[in-house]
């Protein structure tokens, strides 16, 4: 991790991967974390997104990007390394995109990580601060997965339309939220 330069802005990228939504990959105001240990691209700190070694409220922004499918061992997304397989199967000089489909059996495990996952980010976000989530509904319908964030406030819903951001015909969003705050409570200035 670089050193941080006047920004006081602390970034969780709470599902790394190879990074390849970012366009800095390397930037001091992110945190990459990630629990595979096979990656073109190490987060700083390997970890479960759900079982983290930071302290209460430290985040101002978490980006989440969970896996939106489980038990498919064998798609491209499941070759954390450029390997001779990965170049025989899919012919792609590219770092791979790694999607996590590989970690969960089926939709049960996958949706209970993603509770006790957005459970921990309510702990080290800070009170005011903002957890965007990626969600493509090609096993799970966004209503579902909204209908488990009960500790969040949904204040904006994007559409993704690019077909590099996508996955195929299935739709995908990115959502931004806060934290349930208490009627009539303010923040002050």
């Amino acid at each position: 991790m670089g050193k941080r330069t006047g920004v006081n802005t602390m970034i969780l990228d709470a599902t790394a991967g190879n990074r390849t939504m970012w366009i800095n990959k390397e930037s001091d105001n992110i945190i990459y974390i990630d629990m595979e240990t096979q990656l073109e691209r190490p987060p700083n700190i390997f970890c479960k997104n759900d079982i983290t070694p930071f302290r209460d409220k430290t985040f101002d922004t978490i980006f989440y990007d969970p896996p939106h499918s489980w038990g498919n061992i064998g798609h491209y997304h499941t070759y954390p390394r450029r390997t001779k397989e990965y170049f025989e199967k899919w012919h792609d000089t590219a770092i791979p995109r790694y999607y996590g489909w590989d970690k969960y059996k089926s939709a049960t495990e996958l949706v209970l990580h993603i509770v006790k996952a957005q459970e921990e980010f309510g702990r080290i976000l800070k009170d005011e601060g903002l957890l965007w989530l990626k969600w493509n509904e090609m096993s799970i319908s966004l209503y579902r997965i909204l209908s488990l964030l009960n500790s969040w406030q949904l204040l904006l819903k994007l559409y993704i339309t690019d077909p590099s951001q996508t996955a195929g015909k299935h739709k995908t969003y990115w959502l931004c939220m806060e934290k349930h705050k208490e009627k009539g409570s303010q923040l002050s200035l």
